[in-house]
């Protein structure tokens, strides 16, 4: 009982509208603040009286239970994942990029659903889906999104999740950045390799300005 009343109010949205067999979608990002790797977004849609005692925002789960309420998600929920590369945030600028990726999730999940969602929610960012064949359904954008609905903290999760899985493969191509360690955030030994080994084409070159000198940004 005690793990349920831990995230208890953060289906009250999710179950408001289940009552009336009817469904949210939840959107959030993950790697908005990092110097290196891609932007990914997820959109979510929960099954219909689905419960997990440990689905809460994604920073606040260890490793261990972030990959269980994952998998659990992958049974439990639609989603669909948006993605850009560093080059699209130096290109539109981080909030364009975001917004960007956003409608990629929530285009692509809509496209598969032949039943859509009655609501929206999003963490922080106003989007809408005006003058696009969804401008029918309402959005709403939640201040620590991810606190206050169910739906955004699946996308949460499984935003995470998959990009997580995205930066250790980049690992594998740039060791020298030890990106398995801080996932491209701007740790002091992210900051550190970088003025000791400069950027290269996974690093946001917007982001590096006050990190290193001009001539290592090419």
């Amino acid at each position: 009982m005690e793990k349920q009343k831990k995230n208890f109010q953060l289906y009250e949205n999710e179950k408001n509208f289940w009552e009336k067999n009817l469904s949210i979608c939840g959107i959030d990002e993950v790697g908005r603040g990092c110097l290196a790797g891609p932007i990914v977004t997820c959109a979510a849609i929960l099954r219909q009286n689905s419960y997990h005692p440990d689905l809460i925002d994604s920073k606040k789960l260890n490793k261990k239970k972030l990959l269980n309420v994952y998998n659990w998600l992958t049974k439990n929920s639609t989603f669909q994942i948006g993605i850009n590369s560093s080059r699209v945030v130096d290109n539109k600028n981080i909030y364009q990029a975001t917004l960007v990726t956003m409608k990629q999730a929530v285009f692509h999940l809509l496209a598969i659903n032949t039943q859509h969602p009655s609501l929206i929610l999003i963490d922080a960012m106003p989007l809408t889906l005006q003058s696009t064949p969804y401008e029918n359904i309402p959005t709403m954008s939640l201040l620590k999104g991810e606190s206050q609905s169910a739906s955004i903290a699946a996308a949460s999760i499984i935003a995470k999740v998959t990009r997580d899985k995205i930066v250790q493969n980049m690992h594998s191509s740039f060791p020298v950045y030890n990106l398995q360690q801080h996932k491209g955030y701007g740790t002091s030994q992210h900051r550190e390799t970088l003025q000791a080994n400069y950027s290269c084409v996974i690093h946001r070159k917007s982001f590096l300005s006050k990190i290193l000198k001009q001539g290592a940004l090419s």
